[in-house]
């Protein structure tokens, strides 16, 4: 039997996220900037706000129990399910 404990992907061309199944962590960055340095504030929604060293500009952001606060029900175990619930909150919080 495969277990899969991560989802990973590219939304649109421009944002990268990585979903930690086991922990429920979804890390959301732009693509030009994956890796450039940054620090992480937290914000008044608990999210962590990455930005990047250099300008401060945002380029990134964390979401601890995402499933949790997000999701609906039981998490999906197929990939495209959960992508499908991803991209759109992605979107959103992107925009």
């Amino acid at each position: 039997m495969v277990q899969d404990d991560a989802l990973e992907g590219i939304i649109d061309h421009s944002w990268w996220f990585h979903y930690d199944m086991t922990r429920d962590v979804l890390y959301l960055r732009l693509t030009q900037h994956l890796n450039t340095e940054t620090s992480a504030e937290e914000t008044p929604d608990g999210f962590l706000l990455l930005r990047t060293t250099h300008d401060d500009a945002p380029v990134g952001i964390t979401v601890v129990n995402w499933w949790k606060r997000f999701g609906s029900g039981k998490r999906p175990d197929s990939i495209a399910e959960l992508e499908k619930q991803i991209e759109p909150w992605a979107r959103k919080v992107a925009a």
